[in-house]
């Protein structure tokens, strides 16, 4: 095995291309409405993930593994990885499938009804050789999320061959069949939002625990959720980064790890919110970005936190993630 003096990070996950149509009136079966605006972005959390890890990372090698389908969309989200200086050695290109594709209709209200064809990214599922070739090296970050099919066999693979990769986690959409003890006691950095962290609990625990963590977070949401993290930390694998986060919406964000005990992160105060899309997607590379150049957790957090309230003051998930220089501002 080859020396390595270059940090890494590596995404696993999906690409997306989102047509988003605005509609006063969702038609009928059989019916024809005249719609108010279409817009289409980049989008899935693989792709907005990877992107935020780039443009907040300084001196580290950020790499995608993922599919595209061989039409317009699969192009246009690999060129969008190419321009954020990602590493797409291995994004493969199927042939015969779609790329992903989210069809969104939005409503007047703001509510929205979501048809995702995974296409291409259903078919993400690396082989042992494959992930040989991925991970020549032990050290570094893996950012997972549940948008493919082997998010499992990517945790187990990397945990029995490569121990020291910090596995950074964000079980969303949540899938409670994910979450076993097994599979949480391999995961250096979790991240949840509240919803999440109350599912895992549900997933985790018994059911007069997880009922006892539902009731003191209705009680109080900061002490409940800051007892759920301390129950967290100590489930998740003990020898590397050892993180638990929860975030909280415009309230901020708890986390807890051995090495740090339990705190909270209040948010950045934002006048005009626009989209929050891709918010949790660049908070989770704002953490990742930091701690592998070198931040302490406080640090990474705290930086992720300011990262994170830029994204909500523009339109769509890609195009509002901000650069290093752009947080350091604030």
């Amino acid at each position: 095995m080859r020396e390595f003096t270059m940090k890494q990070i590596t995404v696993i996950g999906s690409l997306n291309y989102d047509l988003v149509t605005y509609t006063d009136i969702v038609p009928e079966g059989g019916e024809t409405v005249q719609a108010n605006a279409f817009e289409n972005h980049l989008g899935g959390k693989g792709l907005n993930e990877s992107i935020a890890v780039a443009r907040l990372s300084k001196d580290t090698e950020v790499r995608m593994i993922g599919n595209v389908g061989n039409d317009s969309f699969g192009k246009e989200l690999k060129q969008a990885l190419i321009d954020a200086k990602v590493d797409t050695s291995y994004i493969k290109t199927i042939e015969g499938i779609s790329s992903g594709v989210a069809v969104i209709l939005v409503e007047k209200s703001g509510e929205n009804r979501i048809l995702i064809t995974a296409g291409a990214n259903g078919e993400l599922k690396p082989s042992v050789e494959d992930y040989e070739t991925y991970f020549e090296q032990d050290t570094g970050f893996v950012l997972l999320q549940n948008e493919y099919p082997h998010t499992i066999e990517s945790i187990n693979w990397l945990k029995s061959n490569r121990p020291s990769i910090n596995i950074s986690y964000n079980p969303s959409p949540f899938k409670p069949e994910y979450i076993k003890s097994e599979v949480l006691s391999k995961i250096d950095l979790l991240i949840v939002n509240e919803t999440e962290a109350l599912d895992v609990a549900g997933s985790l625990l018994s059911a007069e625990e997880a009922d006892k963590f539902k009731t003191r977070t209705d009680e109080s949401e900061m002490n409940g959720f800051k007892e759920l993290s301390e129950k967290l930390v100590k489930l998740i694998n003990q020898d590397n980064i050892n993180l638990v986060i929860i975030t909280m919406g415009s309230k901020g964000c708890l986390y807890s790890s051995k090495s740090t005990g339990t705190a909270f992160q209040a948010s950045e105060k934002v006048k005009n919110v626009v989209d929050t899309t891709g918010a949790g997607d660049t908070f989770f590379g704002g953490v990742v970005s930091q701690l592998s150049n070198g931040s302490t957790i406080p640090e990474a957090v705290k930086f992720a936190t300011k990262a994170s309230s830029l994204v909500i003051q523009k339109k769509g998930a890609v195009e509002s993630i901000p650069f290093a220089e752009d947080v350091e501002k604030l």
